[in-house]
C-alpha cells in the first residue's frame, strides 16, 4: 500500500513540476544553479527536475553498487575520463542481484567504465545510455560539485566511511542508523533496517536542499 502512494506521490510532483519549480526557485532563493549532483542513484534527477534546471550530472536514471561508487567518487576524473562500454547481464559481476531485483534491472544496459559498472535502470538502449552520458559529462561543473550517497546496494560500514572520508565539502549520506559520521542524514522511516530500498519518493523531506546545495 505505501508503494502505492509513493508512486502515486512521485507521480503527481513530477506532473506539477514544470508549472512549479519557478515559483521554488524565486521561493526558495536557490542562487546557486550549476551545481553538479553526482549520486549513487536517481536521486539527483529528482533534485534537478523539483527546481526545473538542466541535468549538471552523467548521473541520471541509474544506479551503481555502493563498491563501485566509492571507487568512482574516489578517483572522480578518472572514471569520467574512461571510455563507457556496455556489457551483458550475464557478464556484470552482480548478475544475481540484478536478477533478484528484477523489472528494469534485468533488460536495461549495463554499463563498464573501467573496472566498475553502471546499471542504466531508466534507459532501454545502449545508444540512448551513452548518448546521455557523454553529453551530460560535458556540463559537470568541477568546481560545484555535490556528492549524494545512500546506505543501499550492498553498501558496508567501510563504504560509508569511505564516503564521509572524501574531500568534499556538499555531500550527504543518508543512512539507516546513527553510525558517528559527519555527513550522515538518517532516512527515519527505514531506521534499523540496514537498506534504504527507496530515498526518492521523500528525496527532500530530511535535507534542506538550498542550504546543502548553496553550501551552508
Amino acid at each position: 500500500m505505501a508503494g502505492l502512494k509513493n508512486k502515486l506521490k512521485v507521480s503527481i510532483r513530477e506532473k506539477m513540476n514544470p508549472y512549479l519549480a519557478p515559483y521554488r526557485l524565486q521561493r526558495l532563493e536557490l542562487m546557486n544553479r550549476t551545481f553538479t549532483i553526482i549520486s549513487n542513484n536517481c536521486w539527483g534527477g529528482h533534485v534537478y527536475r523539483y527546481f526545473g534546471l538542466s541535468y549538471n550530472s552523467p548521473t541520471i536514471g541509474l544506479f551503481f553498487f555502493a563498491q563501485d561508487y566509492i571507487k568512482f567518487v574516489e578517483n572522480l576524473p578518472f572514471y569520467i575520463n574512461k571510455e563507457l562500454s556496455f556489457i551483458s547481464l550475464e557478464e556484470s559481476h552482480y548478475c544475481d542481484k540484478l536478477r533478484e531485483y528484477g523489472g528494469e534491472c534485468i533488460n536495461c544496459p549495463i554499463g563498464r567504465l573501467a573496472d566498475i559498472e553502471i546499471i542504466f535502470m531508466h534507459y532501454k538502449t545502449e545508444n540512448e545510455a551513452a548518448a546521455k552520458w557523454q553529453r551530460r559529462v560535458q556540463r559537470i561543473n568541477w568546481n560545484n560539485l555535490i556528492l549524494k550517497m545512500s546506505e543501499q546496494n550492498g553498501s558496508t560500514i567501510n563504504d560509508l566511511k569511505a564516503f564521509d572520508a572524501l574531500p568534499y565539502k556538499k555531500k550527504v549520506l543518508f543512512v539507516t542508523r546513527d553510525y558517528g559520521l559527519k555527513s550522515q542524514v538518517i532516512f527515519k522511516e527505514f531506521m534499523n533496517r540496514g537498506n534504504i530500498p527507496d530515498d526518492t519518493s521523500n528525496f527532500k523531506r530530511y535535507v534542506n536542499l538550498v542550504d546543502l546545495i548553496n553550501g551552508k
